[in-house]
């Protein structure tokens, strides 16, 4: 009796979650399995870009030497990456509200491009101010694509040049290598995935079928450090780089034939 009383209380509790959550495909949900993982310390990456050498000072701590003509000159070995790395940034959901009807629901791309851009140039947006951000990015690629559902690697690159000024750079098939030089310089990633094969327990439906977001550190055993915007809970969200790498496809139809594909999201100057 007791136990089909929890249950009663438990299908109960679902069905008002479910009924008060709006009508997005990936809503937040609970999930009492679930147990958020510890990440590093978040680092400024202002502090990052002050280490950083630049052209000048890595001339003058390495002259050329005087050599023999025949001799060849062996390429300087670029420093290794931290052994984890967690990049500082304010985080929103794509429903800063907590209302995930239309446009919210499929605004996964503009609120990943505005978390980037909100940190780079400091906007320090309030809640109200990335709502109304993720608004006019919505109309600009209405203008310019016809509609701003599930924008390709591409569209994001032109929206981020054109509406944010800032550049993206397109990397195919990365290694967690690669992301990891990647986020040592203190440069975001925007990823395309395909948002069911995450497996992430707070979606709904099993999740979205096309689904972006931000990557911004890392931890050993390849561990990837992220910005769910899909999710209440995705801040600092933790994914294993095989669950990205499984899911990491560009836009298309069906989704599994899109390419392995991430941006590298660079400071403006």
């Amino acid at each position: 009796m007791m136990k089909k009383s929890k249950l009663l209380i438990t299908v109960f509790i679902t069905v008002f979650v479910v009924g008060i959550g709006g009508f997005g495909l990936y809503r937040i949900t609970k999930s009492a399995s679930y147990i958020k993982e510890k990440v590093p310390e978040a680092i400024n990456i202002d502090a990052i870009a002050a280490n950083q050498p630049t052209e000048k000072t890595a001339q003058a701590s390495n002259p050329t030497p005087t050599i023999p003509a025949a001799t060849p000159v062996v390429p300087a070995t670029p420093p290794s990456p931290p052994t984890e790395l967690n990049l500082a940034m304010k985080f929103y959901t794509q429903a800063p509200f907590g209302d995930w009807r239309e446009p919210w629901q499929n605004s996964c791309e503009e609120a990943s491009m505005l978390l980037i851009a909100n940190t780079y140039f400091k906007h320090n947006w309030t809640r109200e101010q990335f709502r109304d951000q993720i608004l006019a990015i919505v109309a600009y690629e209405n203008k310019m694509y016809g509609d701003y559902k599930e924008n390709d690697i591409n569209q994001i690159v032109k929206t981020l040049k054109e509406f944010l000024k800032l550049k993206g750079v397109i990397h195919k098939d990365p290694s967690f290598k690669d992301v990891q030089n990647i986020l040592a310089k203190g440069h975001f990633i925007i990823v395309p995935l395909a948002g069911k094969e995450l497996k992430n327990p707070f979606y709904t439906n099993g999740g979205p079928d096309y689904h972006v977001m931000v990557i911004k550190g890392y931890k050993a055993n390849e561990k990837i450090i992220t910005e769910d915007v899909g999710t209440r809970s995705g801040e600092n969200y933790v994914y294993s780089w095989k669950t990205i790498i499984n899911a990491m496809h560009d836009y298309t139809i069906p989704i599994d034939n899109g390419a392995k594909i991430l941006i590298e999201v660079i400071p403006p100057s």
